[in-house]
């Protein structure tokens, strides 16, 4: 008796678990990394130069880096995303139809990691970034048409 309520037990958590092993088969784990700007890919990138470096940079990373230079991260997170959204709108339109647009067709001033901490100091950079991207992942893609 004991060895059939095992057996029927196992048998429900198989039922249970088939879904979500069919969805993982299929769709591949979801990777939580999606929630850093770094990972993001939108095939449209600026060519910035870092440092005499030139380096393809997603637009959504670079939306992040030029932020600060035009909205200030007291604002509330509702201005901080329709800030990114306009920087967004005109770097796509910017672009056109091509995939990669130079940095120097840009009017933005872009913030690297040193140029937010002489800005605000170490002790602020970290919550001041945070906040410049989370408007941008919350905005991802999103233009004024």
């Amino acid at each position: 008796m004991g060895e059939k309520i095992t057996i029927i037990i196992a048998m429900a958590a198989v039922m249970i678990m088939m879904p979500y092993l069919i969805t993982i088969a299929i769709n591949g784990r979801q990777n939580e990394d999606n929630s850093n700007i770094k990972n993001i890919n939108t095939g449209k990138d600026i060519l910035i130069n870092i440092n005499g470096e030139n380096k393809l940079m997603d637009v959504e990373e670079y939306i992040v880096g030029v932020l600060p230079g035009v909205a200030s991260p007291d604002n509330n997170n509702e201005i901080l995303a329709a800030q990114a959204v306009a920087v967004r709108t005109e770097i796509y339109f910017a672009m056109g139809s091509d995939t990669v647009l130079r940095e120097d067709n840009l009017t933005y001033e872009y913030y690297s990691k040193e140029k937010y901490i002489e800005k605000w100091g170490k002790t602020s950079y970290n919550e001041n970034y945070a906040r410049y991207e989370y408007a941008v992942m919350s905005t991802v893609g999103k233009i004024i048409e």
